[in-house]
């Protein structure tokens, strides 16, 4: 059985009860502006069926709930951190701020083709692609796109701790 989890209806991801984002003052100031500062981000661990724990997720931008508004949102996975084939009904943009983080295309885990991308590095994602990965060392992820943002389990492919 292939796990979905929409970001519209489940809490059990945080991501529906995320904090509004952190913006800044001169946001309020300047309307049609919107900042962020990285020590403003509120850090919230989720839960992601078939996906092992320890991931934390920040709201930047948006509601990834919300069908056609863009978000932002930031995503730690913690050293070691692998995750499972998965896809996404809606592109996905991703950019490595920090660490060291190891991408393949496919709908089974592959050691042997992870790819290595390092902070800086810009990866799109097209719909419906599965894909999976690891970290070495602590990893924050920028990703951003437009809403709803699911994440689909490739069927069997889930980990467990």
């Amino acid at each position: 059985m292939s796990y979905r989890t929409p970001l519209i209806a489940v809490a059990a991801l945080g991501l529906a009860a995320l904090p509004k984002p952190a913006v800044a003052q001169s946001a309020a100031e300047h309307p049609g502006m919107h900042d962020v500062m990285g020590a403003d981000l509120v850090w919230e661990n989720i839960e992601v069926p078939g996906f092992k724990t320890g991931l934390k997720v920040a709201a930047v931008h948006g509601d990834p709930s919300v069908p056609d508004e863009p978000y932002t949102l930031r995503l730690f996975l913690p050293d070691g951190y692998a995750f499972p084939p998965h896809w996404h009904p809606r592109a996905e943009n991703v950019t490595v701020l920090e660490g060291t983080f190891l991408l393949a295309m496919g709908k089974k885990f592959d050691d042997t083709a992870l790819k290595t991308y390092q902070p800086g590095d810009y990866l799109f994602i097209a719909a419906e692609n599965p894909h999976f990965g690891k970290v070495e060392g602590d990893c924050v992820l920028q990703l951003h796109g437009p809403g709803p943002f699911d994440i689909i389990v490739v069927e069997g492919q889930g980990m467990t701790d």
